[in-house]
């Protein structure tokens, strides 16, 4: 007992170590922004984006956070919402939205993998990959056009005001950045160390077993599933088993490209509620974060099914 709670405790503390200094460089950036009366000006590259979708502009500036942090990028937009800046209905879409960079900045992590493990295949799998992301975009952005009401364009004449110094705005953006951040810390740090035991009390690992027993529904080759099963504990792993499937010709190209996508359907249930449910809950809170999550991971992998099954009966890759 003793050892799974030292266990928890460090695995809680990395997880803290993860998240909150994002959390804090976003909301901190947020307020330097807005004192720098900037925000609207870098908010411009992304506003065919936001004013397609309908949000305001300062969703358009998180957008652009998250190329560099997901967490500061949606600890931006619970500052907006604090202040009522944006609605909830456009922090649940801008959220959604904000994931679409996270997919693109994966080519970090996956083509270092997957192209000298399948060459070509990785690629085809990688750019998949963003096809996915891009029409998760699409379909959110759609929707927000939907149910969001325009925001009126109302031409405002700025007052003469002296230009503030960048020491002077970190003055102005800390003590409104520390009311915010007290909010958010009393909920992340209890998340954080309830989704800590749970991973250590091997609920995840349970899920993921229930998972893999899915897989049976999807048009997979037997030998595929040794790759779905690896992807569940890592992605490197997965490449590496298809990677030698591949280069043993036990699977084609399109057989390992099919199941991979296959895996990354399965595999998305468990790490979004371990790693993504998390993030989300510390940041924007159990309900709105859950409802985040789920949007998120249902759009995306309702998506990815049916790309699996175009790719398995359309063009016989099954």
């Amino acid at each position: 007992m003793y050892d799974g709670i030292i266990q928890t405790v460090t695995l809680a503390a990395g997880l803290l170590g993860e998240v909150v200094p994002m959390m804090v460089a976003g909301v901190f950036l947020a307020e330097v922004l807005v004192a720098l009366k900037i925000a609207g000006r870098i908010a411009a590259l992304s506003r065919p984006l936001t004013s397609f979708a309908r949000l305001r502009e300062e969703c358009g500036t998180s957008f652009l956070m998250a190329f560099v942090s997901p967490p500061a990028a949606n600890a931006m937009l619970m500052d907006y919402h604090t202040k009522e800046l944006i609605s909830r209905r456009e922090l649940v879409i801008a959220a959604v939205m904000n994931s679409f960079p996270t997919v693109v900045m994966h080519w970090r992590y996956l083509l270092p993998f997957y192209v000298p493990l399948l060459g070509i295949p990785g690629l085809i799998y990688f750019g998949l990959l963003m096809l996915v992301g891009l029409a998760k975009t699409a379909a959110i952005m759609l929707f927000g056009r939907a149910i969001l009401t325009p925001t009126p364009c109302i031409p405002v004449i700025p007052a003469e005001e002296p230009p503030i110094t960048l020491r002077e705005a970190f003055r102005t953006a800390w003590p409104s950045s520390k009311k915010t951040l007290t909010r958010l810390l009393s909920i992340t740090i209890p998340t954080i160390v309830v989704v800590a035991f749970l991973i250590n009390a091997g609920v995840f690992d349970r899920l993921a077993v229930m998972m893999q027993g899915a897989g049976g529904l999807f048009p997979v080759p037997p030998e595929g599933f040794a790759i779905i099963a690896t992807q569940f504990g890592s992605f490197v792993a997965g490449a590496s088993v298809a990677g030698a499937l591949l280069a043993a010709g036990d699977m084609t190209w399109q057989q390992i490209v099919l199941t991979l996508l296959v895996g990354n359907v399965l595999t998305s249930v468990t790490r979004s509620i371990r790693w993504l449910g998390s993030s989300y809950v510390a940041i924007f809170g159990m309900r709105t974060g859950t409802e985040i999550m789920l949007v998120s991971t249902v759009l995306r992998n309702g998506i990815m099914v049916v790309l699996v099954g175009v790719l398995a009966y359309g063009f016989g890759w099954g």
